[in-house]
């Protein structure tokens, strides 16, 4: 199973007990989702400490066609949710999507 989970400041141990591949910024989840092309699950921090958002990754996985079954968004940029919600809703909406901003 492919997932991803991207946050520029939470730790990881939770997340990798749960089998994700974890990354910090725009470009390492870019190369990962560039090698698995389809990805079951990917876990979205909206801030990443740089100038690309998770609404970037999730331009990317439009603009080229990433193939992914569940969405999670765990960030409390309430703002940078609501724009990441309105594009799964018109980009993906197929696919499962959840709201968790404490998950881990």
């Amino acid at each position: 199973m492919k997932k991803i989970f991207v946050d520029d400041k939470r730790t990881f141990s939770a997340a990798k007990k749960y089998g994700y591949n974890c990354v910090r910024t725009y470009q390492q989840c870019i190369t990962l989702l560039s090698v698995f092309k389809n990805v079951d699950v990917i876990n979205l921090d909206y801030d990443l400490g740089g100038i690309e958002t998770g609404l970037d990754i999730l331009f990317y996985m439009k603009q080229n066609n990433i193939k992914i079954k569940k969405i999670y968004i765990h960030s409390t940029h309430l703002e940078g949710v609501r724009e990441m919600e309105k594009f799964i809703k018109r980009n993906f909406n197929k696919v499962e999507y959840t709201y968790c901003p404490y998950c881990n």
